[in-house]
């Protein structure tokens, strides 16, 4: 009987993550022995209560404070392992949602391939929703290029087909958890706003684990980024982190190439800044790479 230990990771959304448990009473089937943690990072809004009243049957874990997404995913996997092993670790954000067999067949990929070390699903932007939010990342750092495949896209078919990505996203993914152990977890470096998922991808590639996209486990993520209007805070720490991922994980040439494509790339995402009046977003970016290069002087 395979072991999943499903982490969900909350803060401050009470609705959603109790729309989020719901799937998994429903579909989380039986047939593995599964464990499902909530991990709340200090919320205010009353999501601690309504998960015990409303789900008395899940591991609730209640931080005192707010780890963050990075920390509290890592707190979340030492906290299990001081009391059960598991094989396979699946994340969910707590405004994702999952549908029947989902979980069981990115654990069936992993099992049935040793060289695969990381699985996700198609995942739709919402319930329902024939609107895709991801089918995989697509990473090719030294083009500038970072992003979910599928985005954005209305859903014919086109993603109907396993395949090897070169990242997923940490709102709905599963690794073994052998790898997430020997990769000493995500990477704090990327606190906040992200990267942390794309760089343990690439890590656990490093070491010769496949991650593979598997079209038949379903996923919804209701809070997608896709058609927000941007945050100053977040760009700025989005792009900082994007510098860190793109020494990290390139070559020398591709280093190079980088030095070409990244600020094309840059002026393109500037423009459209601006055509859609989010102008203040460049000089955030902007302080993002200030403030990497600030941190690399240091070192």
């Amino acid at each position: 009987m395979r072991r999943i230990l499903v982490v969900v990771l909350n803060h401050n959304k009470k609705d959603l993550v109790l729309d989020c448990l719901a799937s998994l009473e429903q579909h989380a089937q039986d047939g593995d022995d599964i464990r499902i943690l909530v991990y709340d990072n200090a919320s205010q809004d009353g999501s601690q209560a309504a998960i015990r009243a409303g789900h008395p049957d899940f591991e609730l874990v209640c931080s005192d404070l707010n780890l963050g997404a990075i920390g509290g995913r890592n707190a979340a996997v030492a906290h299990a392992a001081r009391s059960a092993h598991s094989d396979y670790i699946q994340f969910l954000d707590d405004d994702a949602e999952i549908t029947a067999g989902s979980i069981q067949l990115l654990a069936e990929a992993l099992e049935a391939d040793p060289t695969l070390g990381l699985a996700c699903g198609k995942t739709y932007i919402g319930p329902g929703s024939d609107i895709l939010m991801s089918t995989g990342i697509t990473a090719k750092l030294h083009l500038g290029i970072c992003r979910d495949r599928g985005a954005g896209e209305k859903d014919t078919g086109q993603y109907d087909r396993d395949d090897d990505v070169d990242a997923c996203g940490s709102f709905a993914f599963m690794v073994r958890a052998s790898i997430f152990d020997a990769l000493g977890g995500f990477d704090p470096v990327y606190s906040p706003y992200g990267w942390e998922d794309v760089d343990f991808c690439l890590r656990a590639r490093r070491g010769g684990h496949r991650v593979r996209y598997v079209h038949r486990a379903i996923f919804a993520h209701k809070g997608t980024r896709m058609g927000r209007r941007p945050r100053a805070g977040y760009e700025r720490n989005k792009a900082r982190n994007f510098l860190t991922l793109l020494i990290r994980h390139t070559t020398p040439i591709e280093k190079l190439a980088a030095a070409i494509f990244v600020p094309l790339a840059a002026l393109r995402l500037f423009t459209r800044f601006v055509a859609n009046g989010d102008w203040r977003m460049i000089p955030a970016q902007i302080g993002g790479l200030a403030e990497h290069l600030g941190r690399r002087r240091k070192k």
